[in-house]
């Protein structure tokens, strides 16, 4: 999907919705992309680990941290809903040696 940076600000990319077992494996310090309420894409740091649970298998909390005094944690019910992003970096046409001149 195709989404604006900072309401435009840095022009916009590419995103897709993060898995389940890539949030598992985020780890402290990391930056992410967001979406928001308003459709644009921030990006957040990971500010502790990923949280699961022996007896809930299923339940996912990810502590991030945004700006200088905003912190907000993320569920197995925000991946579900794709707010967790990752940017995907446009294809680049390869060139055949006959192309090259």
């Amino acid at each position: 999907m195709k989404l604006k940076k900072y309401a435009g600000r840095e022009g916009s990319g590419e995103f897709r919705p993060m898995t389940t077992d890539e949030v598992r494996n985020l780890s402290y310090g990391r930056h992410v992309w967001v979406l928001t309420r308003q459709g644009d894409a921030r990006r957040v740091k990971i500010n502790g680990a990923a949280r699961t649970w022996k007896h809930d298998p299923n339940r996912l909390e990810v502590p991030v941290k945004y700006g200088l005094y905003e912190y907000a944690t993320f569920t197995e019910s925000d991946v579900a809903a794709g707010r967790l992003l990752v940017e995907v970096q446009p294809d680049f046409k390869v060139l055949a040696a006959n192309d090259i001149e």
